[in-house]
């Protein structure tokens, strides 16, 4: 396996390309992936080498969202928090 030069995030330090990151993963299909040709990935968090990847656009997407927000966009989203059930 190529491990790339930048492969970790610089917030979480988790790897960037990996499934989880990839626009073609898709938790409820059985291969978890959208592209009939890719290759099994056992391992979803981890670095791979599909040659299919690409980066997700959804920033929602992102398992390390909440370590990049500053702490006002936090303090933001914990007031809004409080009134949406209302």
């Amino acid at each position: 396996m190529v491990l790339q030069k930048n492969r970790l995030c610089p917030h979480c330090g988790s790897d960037l390309h990996c499934c989880k990151n990839c626009s073609h993963f898709d938790e409820g299909l059985s291969s978890k992936c959208r592209e009939p040709e890719s290759p099994w990935v056992a391992e979803r968090v981890g670095q791979n080498t599909c040659p299919y990847f690409e980066f997700a656009t959804d920033p929602h997407s992102k398992e390390c969202r909440k370590e990049v927000l500053s702490e006002a966009e936090r303090a933001k989203e914990a007031f809004r928090a409080l009134f949406r059930n209302l």
